[in-house]
């Protein structure tokens, strides 16, 4: 592989959101980039909210919560900086909502050659950046908005390993944030850590106890500065760096802390889905208009869809430098890393729209792209966007769509906003028969918390 492949290959996966499938359900509910169902009659209906996983990165812009007591408030007015500003400025970039305050990230914790770096998100809530050797490899996580501080419901628990290599030793975090102003301590079982200010804590899991830990799970208790019990849990430990030495270890999949009723038991997240390439289907080619993941206006890339083990099929892209065989290299094992279709569709059109932060001529803008599936049973021929100025065309193939607007959006301060309207996406049938309406800016505004 050259060192162009290389550069295409860290590019790529820059673009791929950190946050796992906890953070995920969390987005879902607070995504501006929604999904909405079109239906004949263009009846209201019942929206859900997800996190378009395309190739190119959906910047997200969350509105304020609630401003909740959380220990000191707020927690970054005394923190110290970050303790790698620019490895911050990286992952805030590629894999954080756009509007987290990167200017007030703080390091929250330390412990020995690990950090903890917090990012503020809104009014209350907040993104958490691990690293090692000051490199932020280990993944991120986002709480959206902390509404129950002494409850816990937004608290943020992780375990994430570093294997052992031949060029140095690895390592086994436990890190994150506990909300209840009152806590002061977690007691793991096998040892215990202080909360920081703000409630953020990181420990290194002793090597002498990885062997008895791995895949395990023992009871723990949150306290006060007093040793008062505030609430008791089950440590789920995960995979140890040895455990993980094949995968490359990363963030755990699975909450550290878990409260639930019945015994402790290790819980453990499924795997990934596989994605059977040698079956991959090219969809259609797309001819850019505006920048889309690593791609330029003017490129021509390939959807192609390939089905996984779990039913669904996955859509996903290509381009110049990044043949299929590569882009099936870095998929492999990861699940995908591109939109996910259903089992089935039961709505005419499902639509995701998604912003990604570029630079034209010098200077930062969002440009916008939209796309979703259809019900194949409805044979929709056709799907086209209305804007203002002039109509796009819309690819469609396999049932799965995409397009790009036309119209770009202002730079990252304060927010990306949708461009003005009138947006609107319809699908038609063979006979030019309108089957199905989504009003794009409607969508925008009922996906924006509000």
């Amino acid at each position: 592989m050259t060192s162009a492949d290389l550069d295409l290959l860290n590019a790529f996966r820059s673009e791929v959101p950190f946050p796992d499938a906890e953070t995920m359900d969390e987005i879902l509910q607070r995504v501006v980039s929604g999904e909405r169902r079109g239906r004949p009659g263009f009846k209201r209906l019942t929206r859900r909210q997800r996190l378009t996983l395309a190739l190119a990165v959906a910047t997200l812009v969350i509105a304020a919560g609630a401003v909740a007591a959380v220990k000191e408030v707020p927690w970054w007015q005394s923190g110290s900086p970050p303790v790698d500003p620019q490895s911050v400025v990286s992952v805030a970039r590629d894999n954080l909502p756009a509007n987290v305050v990167v200017a007030d990230a703080r390091t929250v914790a330390t412990a020995d050659n690990a950090a903890l770096v917090a990012v503020p998100l809104n009014k209350t809530g907040y993104c958490l950046i691990p690293s090692l050797a000051g490199t932020a490899s280990l993944g991120a996580q986002c709480v959206y908005e902390v509404r129950s501080p002494q409850r816990g419901d937004e608290d943020s628990t992780r375990s994430a390993t570093r294997p052992a290599t031949t060029d140095g030793a690895g390592a086994w975090l436990v890190y994150g944030r506990i909300t209840d102003p009152r806590a002061a301590s977690i007691d793991f079982g096998a040892f215990s850590a202080e909360l920081k200010p703000g409630g953020f804590f990181l420990a290194r899991v002793p090597n002498r106890q990885w062997g008895g830990l791995s895949n395990s799970a023992n009871p723990g208790r949150i306290l006060d500065s007093s040793g008062a019990i505030l609430r008791r849990g089950c440590i789920n430990w995960g995979p140890s760096p040895t455990a993980t030495r094949s995968t490359g270890g990363g963030s755990s999949s699975t909450p550290l802390w878990l409260e639930s009723p019945g015994p402790c038991r290790p819980q453990t997240a499924p795997p990934p889905a596989t994605i059977d390439f040698q079956r991959a289907a090219k969809l259609f080619d797309v001819t850019l208009t505006q920048n889309y993941s690593v791609w330029k206006p003017g490129q021509t890339i390939t959807f192609f869809a390939a089905p996984a083990s779990d039913g669904t099929t996955c859509v996903a892209a290509t381009g110049p430098g990044m043949p299929l065989d590569q882009t099936a290299t870095m998929m492999r094992g990861h699940g995908c890393q591109g939109t996910t279709l259903p089992r089935s569709a039961t709505d005419p059109l499902h639509v995701s729209i998604s912003a990604q932060l570029a630079h034209v001529e010098g200077k930062p803008v969002y440009v916008w792209s939209v796309s979703g599936y259809v019900d194949p049973k409805l044979d929709i021929a056709k799907v086209q966007l209305h804007s203002p100025n002039a109509d796009s065309a819309v690819a469609l193939g396999g049932g799965f769509f995409f397009g790009q607007f036309r119209e770009t959006t202002g730079g990252p301060s304060p927010a990306p906003g949708f461009p003005t309207g009138p947006h609107s996406l319809v699908a038609y049938d063979r006979s030019e028969n309108e089957v199905a309406r989504v009003d794009l800016n409607e969508l925008h505004r009922e996906a924006s918390p509000h």
